[in-house]
């Protein structure tokens, strides 16, 4: 049990160190938006750059930081949660309920996707994929890898708060007490 809580910090830490790395993305796609609206303000166009590339850009900053930040933000639970259902049942109830949700939906999810995207960005790589638009950015397989990679962070915060539920259920009482999950409440 303890193990499985090593595991799981491990996991939190370096997804947070992710993810807070990642979030100097947000600063570049910042600078990249303020660009693109500056220079279609005033007609000017950055030679070989273009509006169409930087918003392309944009999309592809947004989309890198938010599959970089997505398994912190689970771990962290700083993710969208409706706990309608289980709001007012006991901490071990709502454990159980995330427990089994993550069993049959979280890590069937991530897999099948893992399986499927990775295709995706393979065939992307093998063919040059690029944009659609003459002006637009080449190397469409970056963000589909990127997008790859988040769902790998996914998986690896879902398997941590997994490790943390079976900690928190079937542990110990002092390591049930550390493996508490966030939403579990008092």
């Amino acid at each position: 049990m303890r193990l499985l809580l090593a595991y799981a910090r491990l996991v939190e830490r370096v997804l947070v160190r992710i993810g807070m790395a990642a979030g100097w993305l947000f600063v570049l796609n910042t600078l990249v938006i303020c660009t693109d609206v500056v220079t279609r303000k005033f007609g000017f166009q950055i030679p070989g750059v273009g509006s169409t590339r930087l918003q392309e850009l944009e999309w592809h900053l947004h989309m890198a930081l938010f599959m970089l930040w997505i398994g912190a933000a689970y771990v962290r639970n700083a993710h969208v949660r409706i706990d309608l259902a289980v709001s007012r049942c006991t901490p071990r109830t709502r454990a159980w309920v995330e427990l089994v949700c993550l069993l049959v939906f979280a890590v069937p999810y991530c897999l099948v996707l893992l399986n499927y995207g990775a295709d995706f960005a393979w065939k992307s790589f093998v063919g040059g994929e690029g944009s659609e638009s003459a002006t637009g950015l080449p190397w469409r397989w970056i963000p589909k890898t990127l997008m790859e990679f988040g769902l790998l962070l996914l998986l690896a915060a879902v398997t941590a708060v997994l490790a943390r539920l079976i900690v928190f259920l079937f542990g110990p009482r002092e390591l049930a007490d550390a493996a508490r999950p966030p939403h579990a409440g008092p």
